[in-house]
């Protein structure tokens, strides 16, 4: 699992094209049935001033994205 959270604060003013940014982020849990993959290679870039929201059901992967 890798992943890199980019702010905008960080770098210089030509560096500084995103407000925050997920790259490749891969996550899978192991248990009784075997391995489930819940992520596989998500990426999303956040621009400066950008408003986004990440909707989706209660265990669909929400919360293990952002942590």
């Amino acid at each position: 699992m890798a992943t890199t959270l980019a702010k905008a604060a960080e770098g210089t003013a030509a560096e500084r094209t995103h407000a925050a940014r997920i790259e490749h982020v891969s996550k899978s849990f192991s248990g009784p049935a075997g391995t489930q993959l819940v992520l596989d290679d998500v990426s999303l870039d956040v621009a400066p001033g950008e408003f986004v929201t990440i909707l989706g059901a209660s265990g669909c992967g929400k919360s293990t994205l952002l942590n």
